[in-house]
């Protein structure tokens, strides 16, 4: 009698021991898995704010090349999702902004940040020219020069597309006023060929009038000095170097 008592009270205390001793486990299982997907979220939200900075520092630094801030950075990110992406897919930011300029004052701006990037352009590829025609004369004294700005460059699907149609050659033209009859023949020869010139001029003083009364003289149409086909530019002590050896001729590609 005793132990058909005894027996369901001892088996009813074992499963609460049994119990109570699982418990702990049990509780630190759930707190273990709790815990781990407390990492996981916290793991992902880091790395998503790590990428938005590494994501911020090089559109900053893409903004910074071009001499943008980074509001006009993004408006010119949203231009190339409109329109104006679809239509000219390769222009450069400068460009787009200025031809999608909201006011006369912001078409300036950019016209004038251009004129700046394509100057310095210009003056690195000159010097490179200078460095590059010393090399070969260096290395291959004897043999016939190649002009690196003429070597062939991979172009856009577009371009080759439309090879046919292609329009003139673009030109660094480097010249003096006084005393060079070869300079004022040659750019009369490339006007013949219609080709697209930037033209320095090595003494002009910084004299505008100087180098207009030479444009006239000389022949160069003032309609394509005004569309921007040909340009005229103060060149200085940029490129006096280059006085002993003008005119200097270089293919831009």
């Amino acid at each position: 009698m005793s132990a058909k008592f005894l027996s369901p009270v001892t088996g009813f205390a074992g499963g609460v021991l049994l119990l109570a001793l699982a418990a702990p486990a049990f509780a630190q299982t759930l707190w273990s898995e709790k815990l781990s997907g407390q990492d996981v979220s916290t793991t992902g939200e880091q790395q998503t704010q790590v990428d938005e900075i590494d994501r911020d520092a090089t559109q900053r630094s893409q903004a910074e090349a071009w001499g943008l801030t980074d509001q006009e950075w993004s408006r010119y990110q949203k231009l190339k999702d409109r329109p104006r992406g679809t239509w000219s897919p390769d222009l450069d930011p400068i460009t787009m902004l200025g031809i999608e300029a909201r006011s006369e004052a912001e078409r300036r701006h950019y016209a004038e940040l251009l004129v700046e990037q394509q100057r310095k352009r210009v003056e690195r590829e000159l010097a490179f020219q200078d460095a590059y025609d010393a090399a070969w004369q260096r290395l291959y004294p004897d043999e016939s020069r190649v002009n690196f700005f003429a070597l062939g460059r991979s172009r856009s699907a577009q371009s080759l597309l439309s090879a046919d149609t292609a329009g003139p050659s673009r030109y660094n033209v480097v010249v003096a006023l006084e005393d060079c009859s070869r300079c004022d023949a040659e750019v009369q020869r490339l006007l013949d060929q219609g080709a697209l010139m930037d033209i320095w001029v090595v003494d002009s003083n910084r004299d505008d009038d100087a180098i207009r009364q030479w444009a006239t003289e000389i022949g160069i149409p003032a309609d394509r000095v005004r569309q921007g086909q040909i340009t005229l530019n103060h060149g200085g002590q940029r490129f006096s170097e280059y006085e002993d050896a003008l005119p200097r001729v270089m293919p831009r590609g």
